[in-house]
């Protein structure tokens, strides 16, 4: 979204004089933006040689909200008064700059990554659900500011608990081989900005933050964004996007922290992003949710035909994935611009649209479940490459890349090892051999065109022109493990957001016919299938609708 002139919801927020604010932004509101403006209004309020701690969760969204800060600050203003962080980030760097305090050696520890520990774990050879017990054991011991003595005993007293003596066994392996694990940054972090001189440093260096989708915070980090900053917080989101609670996050229990602590919310209510056909079907799964915000469009007339929304039946999986292929041929025929999001729970429900994509070499496809299409770290890779001489290895290039990253933006040096891991499964015997076959993209676009296959928590934060959201049957949407309680109502918020993800149009399909272990089964439809508005129900309808449209030229 791009914002000429502040419209008058997003004045209110960006100006608004309460110390502490909470912004409620859903999908397409215009809410990065607000943020940014936000932060040009919060400089006037800053001490001498003080700045504003921009803090969000993924590389994606930090590299989106630098963009826009930026663009409104200019890249003076941007430079000298904010610092843009992920959550680890941020943990790091307070790690890094001051581990000795509690006892860490900084130059000795090795920085995490997310497969560490599910590797340690696997390593152990016991099986599937004690790993996972002992995973989640240690995940919940660490979301305090432990010691790492105190996460022993903490471990110990829970030694009637299933996976304990795993999890025990694993963080004394961790501890000896002076490793970190994500959580471990966390906890260190907050230890360390608990101890008042090190939180001082922090308060007196940053007069402001701002928060990025504070319905994704744990308990544990929005500890750590009071412990940086007390003088100004905003916090930006939207509760009904919150869908990480599997992650540690603890969105209705934030909520009501940030709630107490801030003066009257301030909603969003305009999209700039769907079409209103779209914001017809998320409306509809909006209120089943028991929402009172209804989106409108910003900007209706801008949207042809009012763009479209489709709800759509097929026999199996295998004539889903000929609807799905068919239909984006037809959109990118019309325009080769397009950007088209393909959807689903899980990855093993798309497997026959993955495979039906990967036979169309005319048409770009990325995969966002591979690091080595993830452009930006691929064009990182290359431009390190062609400064090594020519015949150097894999292992050589490797090296010099991490080199090149910020040690503490652990998220991109776990990207660029799986990046290497993948190129590794070739023959080639030189770094360039290896990159001659791949295919990057703009590093600059965190979307191009072409077709995008991806998982429901993926794309959060991001926008397709035409989605297909697939699979609504009972066991995948929702899935056969969020059926109840708690766990069921956030999988109704994951649909949301994979609808939300749409700017033009939006089609949604189940079968009425799946296969699994045993062979073919009559699919049950999604509880919620009945519950979803749409304009079109037939795919005569939708391919009126995209031969309507007014054709671009080719690029």
């Amino acid at each position: 979204m791009k914002v000429e002139a502040l419209s008058g919801e997003h004045s209110a927020a960006a100006k608004a004089k309460a110390r502490h604010a909470m912004i409620i932004a859903p999908p397409g509101c215009g809410k990065t933006e607000v943020l940014a403006h936000r932060a040009d209004h919060l400089i006037q309020f800053l001490g001498p040689n003080q700045r504003i701690l921009a803090l969000t969760f993924t590389n994606r969204a930090k590299t989106n909200l630098h963009e826009r800060l930026r663009n409104v600050l200019g890249y003076a203003r941007m430079r000298r008064y904010v610092t843009v962080r992920n959550f680890h980030g941020h943990a790091t760097e307070v790690v890094l700059a001051h581990g000795r305090t509690i006892g860490l050696d900084p130059g000795g520890l090795l920085l995490p990554t997310t497969s560490r520990l599910r590797k340690a774990l696997e390593a152990t050879g016991t099986n599937v659900e004690r790993r996972r017990a002992a995973e989640d054991l240690l995940d919940e011991v660490k979301r305090a500011p432990l010691s790492d003595d105190e996460v022993i005993d903490a471990l110990t007293k829970k030694r009637d608990c299933v996976g304990a003596d795993l999890a025990l066994r694993v963080e004394k392996e961790r501890q000896t081989a002076k490793q970190l694990h994500y959580q471990d940054l966390l906890r260190h972090a907050q230890r360390l900005l608990r101890i008042p001189a090190v939180g001082h440093l922090y308060r007196c260096h940053f007069g402001a933050v701002l928060v990025d989708e504070f319905q994704d915070l744990s308990l544990q980090q929005l500890d750590l964004v009071r412990l940086s900053c007390t003088a100004r917080q905003t916090y930006a989101g939207d509760p009904m996007q919150g869908i990480f609670s599997w992650a540690g996050a603890a969105p209705e229990q934030v909520e009501r922290e940030v709630r107490d602590s801030c003066a009257e919310p301030i909603m969003l209510r305009e999209s700039y992003r769907a079409s209103p056909g779209v914001l017809a079907t998320v409306n509809s799964v909006s209120r089943s949710l028991a929402s009172t915000t209804q989106l409108i469009s910003a900007r209706p007339e801008r949207w042809p035909m009012g763009g479209c929304s489709a709800a759509l039946v097929v026999q199996d999986r295998a004539a889903e994935a000929r609807l799905v292929v068919g239909l984006t041929q037809q959109i990118i025929e019309r325009d080769p611009t397009a950007s088209v999001g393909v959807i689903s729970r899980a990855g093993w429900r798309r497997e026959d649209i993955d495979r039906a994509f990967t036979s169309l070499p005319d048409i770009p496809v990325r995969r966002w479940d591979l690091a080595l299409e993830d452009p930006r770290v691929v064009a990182l890779i290359r431009e390190m490459v062609a400064s090594l001489p020519r015949g150097a290895t894999l292992d050589v290039a490797r090296e010099a890349v991490l080199d090149a990253v910020d040690p503490s933006d652990v998220d991109t040096l776990e990207q660029v090892n799986d990046a290497f891991a993948a190129l590794e499964q070739g023959r080639s015997s030189t770094a360039r051999e290896a990159l001659s076959s791949i295919r990057v993209s703009d590093p600059n676009q965190a979307v191009g065109p072409g077709v995008h296959l991806l998982n429901a928590h993926a794309g959060k934060g991001q926008e397709f022109d035409w989605v297909f959201v697939i699979g609504l049957e009972e066991g995948h949407m929702p899935h056969k493990k969020s059926s109840h309680g708690e766990a069921l109502i956030e999988e109704h918020r994951v649909l949301l957001v994979m609808l939300s993800r749409a700017r033009h149009g939006l089609v949604v399909s189940r079968a009425q016919m799946n296969y699994g272990r045993y062979g073919t089964y009559a699919a049950t439809q999604s509880r919620w299938w009945d519950t979803i508005e749409s304009e079109c129900t037939t795919l005569a309808e939708v391919e009126a609708h995209i031969g309507a449209l007014p054709p671009k030229g080719s690029t």
